[in-house]
């Protein structure tokens, strides 16, 4: 599977100046995962030569946007609004705020639907002839 996105895309469309070149590539291959996911496959199927060149963009800069936010939980060390565990006695601390009680995936999905919200590719279920059909 190769990324929505690439470092040239990131750094002179998107703007992008809080991933490393040398870090890009694998972020960017997580957030395709997650951009696949949040858009029931969709995104990978409609990326061709026909696709609106608006969509495109909008797959490419949720790729960017979901890969900052990969980066920033990973710097953060908080897994899940979970900013400390201790095992002996058993202790957890989470972040305070809405934004810290959501899960991880749940922050990359957030992420995602700025750009790719009002594309159609989040929708569940299936439009016809979608499939096929």
């Amino acid at each position: 599977m190769a990324a929505y996105a690439d470092f040239t895309y990131y750094s002179t469309e998107y703007l992008g100046t809080a991933i490393a070149s040398a870090d890009f590539a694998r972020l960017a291959l997580r957030a395709t995962a997650v951009i696949d996911s949040v858009t029931f496959n969709r995104a990978a199927v409609i990326m061709d030569a026909n696709t609106p060149e608006s969509t495109v963009a909008a797959i490419q800069n949720a790729t960017c946007a979901v890969a900052e936010e990969i980066q920033t939980e990973e710097q953060s060390g908080s897994i899940d609004g979970i900013t400390s565990e201790s095992v002996g006695s058993h202790s957890v601390s989470y972040g305070k705020g809405a934004r810290s009680a959501m899960t991880n995936l749940q922050k990359q999905i957030e992420v995602a639907k700025t750009y790719l919200g009002n594309t159609g590719l989040m929708v569940p279920g299936f439009a016809s002839g979608e499939y096929g059909g």
